[in-house]
């Protein structure tokens, strides 16, 4: 008997023109999936596209607020559930909770299949960091709950997103973990570059301090002109490196003045100015996992990052880089200053945290969301698996 491949619809408000860790996720969803598996991505943008692996469907698009170079599309519910019936998709894994997620939810249950998670981001604490209401994100993180709570499975990037899932009333029996990945060989030492370092200005012993992602206040970054200055009153050379775009780069522009500001750079040029640096500091508290510090030690960096969240599972603690107390000025300049002044350790971490990404590849770390996708169609050929419960037009959850 020759087994079919499962058919996967996977939902997303992230467009690959986006640059950020879901896509760069999804992306090695599809690059990787093995014989018995066929997911599909299924999306919105300015854009339409309709390839084998990838359907984006052109859609009214909005900016965010608090978020304005994003947008989120209204989703066209009939035409996916087309698509996906056409496909004969068997299962739907929802990864965001915007209205193409929603979608997912209602396309489920036209199709009568089962539905699971994926949690990526952490946006309730985005969304108060960002407009200062609480009452933005306790409905948020209420509609959130309401959603996931719909899946038969919950897929989480850290033990702190499955904590704090938990901790919002998801049952931690339908909760799993899948870890990050990184492709080691896109990101590898080989891409650092003499020339990059000398544009950089950086002479003699000066440490190139890199920082790749949103430049927005969720992800700590109003700490660094207060380390800059104590970086600068214990003497120590460097130069700010910061890979990315984002409502804060004006003002962290004008207040860190000596730095480099490189804007947004495709994912896979990121590995020459990242493996051209010499430290990676990520001091986000918000973030579910950070694939960047997982490309970051690919590249052969010690990184340093903060005790809070999921970042501080992607690395060995003292070995490939340091953990730092959350929004501590003085803990992450002190990190910096201690790796400054003795570079044998700092060359020791850089080997470790090369190692350390051999060991974290996407084949791997996939394995347990493909193992899901199998065992969830062949519960439900044997009626194992039910349909999302609750229609779309059910009342959406109180503020």
């Amino acid at each position: 008997m020759t087994h079919q491949p499962v058919r996967v619809a996977v939902f997303t408000d992230n467009d690959f023109a986006k640059v950020n860790g879901v896509t760069t996720t999804l992306s090695a969803l599809l690059r990787h999936a093995p014989s018995g598996v066929r997911p599909r991505v299924y999306t919105h943008s300015d854009i339409a596209a309709d390839e084998p692996e990838y359907l984006a469907l052109g859609a009214p698009g909005i900016g965010i607020p608090f978020y304005r170079e994003m947008k989120v599309y209204l989703p066209r519910f009939r035409r996916l559930c087309a698509e996906a019936r056409r496909d004969g998709i068997e299962l739907i894994h929802l990864t965001t909770p915007g209205p193409v997620g929603f979608a997912a939810l209602h396309a489920a249950q036209e199709l009568r299949v089962p539905l699971i998670g994926s949690y990526h981001t952490n946006l309730g604490t985005y969304l108060r960091m960002l407009s200062g209401s609480r009452r933005l994100e306790r409905w948020l993180r209420s509609y959130m709950r309401w959603l996931y709570a719909r899946c038969e499975r919950v897929f989480v990037p850290s033990e702190a997103t499955g904590a704090m899932l938990v901790d919002d009333g998801i049952d931690p029996a339908r909760i799993g973990l899948w870890v990050r990945g990184v492709d080691a060989e896109t990101f590898s030492p080989r891409h650092r570059s003499p020339d990059l370092r000398a544009a950089w200005k950086l002479d003699g012993g000066a440490l190139a301090l890199a920082y790749v992602g949103r430049v927005s206040r969720e992800k700590g970054l109003a700490m660094l002109p207060d380390v800059e200055r104590r970086l600068c009153a214990a003497g120590v050379e460097h130069r700010w490196v910061i890979v990315g775009d984002g409502p804060y780069r004006q003002e962290l522009e004008r207040r860190l003045d000596n730095a480099v500001f490189l804007g947004t750079l495709l994912h896979a040029d990121v590995a020459r100015p990242l493996a051209s640096a010499d430290v990676f500091v990520f001091p986000s508290c918000t973030d579910t996992a950070g694939n960047v510090v997982l490309e970051a030690q690919a590249c052969g960096l010690p990184v340093l990052v903060s005790d809070r969240g999921g970042p501080r599972e992607n690395l060995r603690p003292d070995e490939s880089g340091l953990v730092c107390r959350g929004g501590r000025v003085e803990d992450l300049a002190d990190a910096i200053v201690g790796l400054a002044s003795n570079p044998a350790r700092r060359r020791a971490m850089a080997r470790a945290a090369r190692g350390y990404a051999l060991s974290r590849r996407w084949e791997r770390s996939l394995a347990p969301l493909y193992d899901a996708y199998r065992n969830l169609a062949v519960r439900r050929h044997a009626g194992g698996v039910a349909p999302p419960r609750a229609n779309c037009a059910a009342a959406m959850p109180p503020s």
